[in-house]
């Protein structure tokens, strides 16, 4: 019987990453919903092929420093989530935004070339991450 070892996480997170972006169409919901839950009130969206070769998101929402967009890319981190609502019964019911999991980012980032800007409100400069298919 051959020998059970554990994945590499790099393919883990790929496998992941096919639960919640099955096609660019996904993609595309996730990135809009996080501009949303930013409190964006424009959006402008891109699309190159259908979103094979591109899918581009630009807001107007409150932004990220340099620390949160580094989180921002972790598994299972999330801003969404109040921390009165971590660890009570029944916390899921109670979110009030699109999304709250943590898992968007790193799953477009795990099977894709993922590019994010972003820039707090009333701040002078940006931050850019880019992350290419997970490293």
């Amino acid at each position: 019987m051959p020998e059970i070892r554990r994945l590499p996480s790099t393919l883990v997170n790929r496998i992941a990453a096919g639960e919640v972006v099955e096609r660019p169409a996904a993609a595309l919901k996730e990135l809009v919903e996080n501009a949303i839950d930013a409190g964006a009130r424009r959006i402008g969206v891109v699309l190159v092929d259908g979103g094979l070769a591109r899918i581009e998101v630009v807001d107007d929402g409150c932004g990220m420093g340099p620390e949160a967009l580094a989180m921002a890319l972790e598994r299972h981190a999330t801003s969404k989530l109040p921390d009165s609502l971590i660890g009570a019964d029944g916390a899921i019911e109670l979110v009030t935004t699109l999304g709250f999991r943590g898992e968007a980012l790193p799953s477009i980032a795990s099977v894709a070339r993922l590019t994010i800007e972003s820039r707090e409100a009333g701040a002078a400069e940006g931050w850019r991450r880019v992350v290419d298919h997970g490293a």
